[in-house]
This record gives structure tokens, sequence and C-alpha cells, in this order.
């Protein structure tokens, strides 16, 4: 903490003394008398004074301060299953489907936030699900992942079932509390990226994929409109940047680049900070979205709760998958996804950072310059220990 040494600066000769302190005591002598006097008066004269006062109400004129609605789930982690629905453009597939799915998990600081994509072609145990109508669909010990999406809308007819399916499988192969979900229609996200303006992405190389509206794109950084970035989600064929290989995993590695890019655009304009532009955001895309009652009731609160959060703290990861034995072109989750599913459940970091290593203290000049050259992004890649902490607060200070 610094203490200010500048000197009281005299007042000019001509200004008129007013003595600020005697002022103040008569100020004080006054207003402890009218205290006593209160103390001292009896009930009937007290009730003469009062009635000199005027009184007039304003409790139903003046309006409640504006805050920012708090965030209900406060104090608890949160797990949010976000399905992206889609219709084949070429109408070779009738009904709806879901081909990305992913896991959000929004810690309970709301100082971390986790997405995992789960592979469309995972081989899981589907359990059995309740549909729209009562109709309940038998469990099979052995699916694709994303059929319980298609099976859900099959039979039952509508986006909660769709979304039902799909979160009794989520929490039977996790054994995690799904608490909210939300279904995306990829048109919807047309809107969401243009009303950023676009995103900023770094394609790795050039990218042809004419299945996928026509898609073509330069290898290096450029601005993505929306129409663009959907394609760059939904291209399946094609080449560069893995299309050639058709490869379920290299698709939702375009699909996290994707969406970083977005976070990252997003947070740089401070959309969780203006709740004008949040909702000039969200609304582009709301009406693509269809999510459980209590997450809308709440979602302004939570995005104000983690208005603070640094994007190097929003992890984006994939469930652990090798290839399946009986059928290489499916998957089949690995050892290492149960222990992610695990830290999750305890709201651990499924990322494993090193600690940060100590930094000498006994100079603070000398420990300035030794970090004036460190990569900002270096945060990301430590955990900062207590001890790091009243260090790095003794340097400041």
């Amino acid at each position: 903490m610094t203490t200010s040494n500048t000197p009281t600066r005299p007042a000019p000769a001509h200004a008129p003394q007013k003595h600020p302190r005697r002022i103040l005591r008569a100020l004080s002598l006054v207003t402890v008398g009218v205290l006593a006097f209160g103390a001292s008066a009896t009930y009937a004269g007290m009730e003469r004074v009062k009635g000199l006062v005027k009184t007039e109400s304003v409790v139903d004129l003046v309006a409640a301060p504006e805050t920012p609605p708090e965030d209900s789930e406060a104090g608890n982690s949160i797990n949010i299953l976000v399905m992206g629905s889609d219709k084949r453009a070429d109408g070779s597939v009738e009904g709806m489907r879901s081909d990305t799915t992913m896991l959000i998990h929004v810690s309970e600081q709301r100082d971390r936030v986790e997405v995992i994509s789960i592979p469309r072609d995972s081989m899981v145990s589907i359990p059995e699900c309740k549909v729209t109508g009562g109709n309940v669909l038998p469990a099979q010990s052995r699916a694709m992942f994303n059929s319980a999406f298609a099976k859900g809308w099959d039979y039952g007819g509508d986006i909660a079932s769709a979304a039902a399916c799909t979160i009794n499988t989520v929490q039977h192969n996790t054994g995690l509390k799904i608490d909210h979900y939300v279904v995306v229609d990829f048109e919807g996200f047309i809107g969401m990226v243009d009303a950023l303006g676009g995103i900023d992405i770094d394609v790795p190389e050039a990218v042809d994929a004419p299945k996928a509206n026509k898609l073509k794109l330069e290898a290096g950084e450029q601005t993505l409109t929306g129409k663009e970035a959907l394609g760059l989600v939904r291209a399946r064929t094609g080449s560069g940047w893995g299309l050639e290989m058709g490869s379920d995993l290299q698709r939702i590695e375009r699909q996290q680049a994707v969406l970083d890019a977005t976070a990252e655009t997003a947070l740089s304009k401070n959309l969780l900070t203006d709740l004008g532009k949040l909702t000039q955001f969200a609304t582009a895309g709301m009406s693509s979205l269809t999510m459980n009652p209590e997450l809308n009731d709440n979602m302004i609160g939570l995005a104000t709760s983690m208005s603070g959060i640094d994007t190097s703290k929003i992890f984006f990861e994939a469930v652990p998958v090798i290839d399946d034995p009986a059928d290489r072109n499916r998957v089949v989750w690995t050892g290492e996804a149960t222990i992610m599913w695990q830290k999750m459940a305890k709201d651990d970091p499924i990322v494993d950072l090193p600690a940060c290593e100590d930094t000498p203290n006994a100079d603070s000049d000398t420990t300035t310059d030794s970090t004036a050259g460190d990569d900002t992004s270096s945060d990301a890649e430590c955990i900062t220990t207590d001890s790091d902490t009243e260090s790095t607060d003794t340097v400041q200070d």
C-alpha cells in the first residue's frame, strides 16, 4: 500500500478562512442536541413536533435500481449439454439429426469452462428413453452415440424427446448429472457470427468443401462470415484441414477452432459485461435455440457471473477414444475418458497444468526484469500456487 507524502498545500492568501473544523464541530453539536432532545422529550411533545413535518411517499413512483440479475446457481458447478441439430440440405436424411454434441462444464467459482466434444460415431450403451406421448424406447447395449438424438426425434416427434434421450445417454455413460441442455439449430449460427461482425480464425491450409455450401478458404488468418463459419462446422468431405480423411475427430477439431474463435471474438467485444451487446448477440441466434426453462431464466445471471473469465481458462477437449476393434469406422472411449468424467464430477480441472516455478523475490527489480519478456499466454500453462501469489503481491507492493 502506497502512502502519499505530498505536503498539504496552504490556502491562497485571499481565500476566506471558513475554519472547516469549527463548522463541523458546530454541526455536530446541533445534531447531538437534536438527538438529545428526541431522547428526552415526552411522547406527546414528539407527536406535536412530528405534526409539523410534511410527508409524501414516493415508493410507488421511484423505479428500483437497475442491477444485473444474480446467478441463481452461484456456488455450484454446472453441466450444460449442447446439441447441434441439423437437417441435411440435400434432403438425403429425413427427420432431425445431431452430428455435434458438446458437454460444457462451468466451475463452481465461474473461473473455468471446459468444453468436451463427444464424437457422434462413439459406440456407447444407450439406456431406455421415454419420449413425448409416453412411449419408452428400449435400451441398446451398443449403438452409435448420435442415434440417441435421432431416435428420440423419430419416435417422439419433438426436440424435447431428442434432447431427453441424449441427456439420458450422456448421464448413463459418464455418471455426471446434466443440469441444463441447449439445442442449437445450425442455421441460427450464421446470425450469431454475423452479429459479431465475423470471427477471426487461422486456417492451417486451404479448404475446399463443395458439399458444404461450396466452401473455399485460403490458408492463413482471415475473418469468416456466418455462412463460411457454418460451412466449416458442417464440412465432412473435401480437401484441406483433414477433410480428405473424412474423420469425425478431424471434424471436431475444426468445430472447436470455430467455437474458440467465436468465444475469443465475443469476449474481446466485452459482450459479457455489456448487457446491450450481449442481448444483440443473443437475439441474433435466439430463435435457433431451444433450452430448458431453468437455464433460460438464469442465462443473463450466469453470463454476468462469468464476466471476468479469462479466455485462457476456457478449454476445448474431446473425449479420449481409440478405433473400435469391431469396426474401424467407429470409436470407443478409453479409460482416460473415465478419469476425465470423475474430475468433472469433483469440479477438478480436467487439464493437468504444472505448478508455476517459484520466482526469486530477493530483489524486486530483478524479478520484474526476469518476467518482462514472458509470453502473456504462459498464464494458461501453469497453476499459480498460494506462495506464488504472495510473492507476486510482494513484488507489486
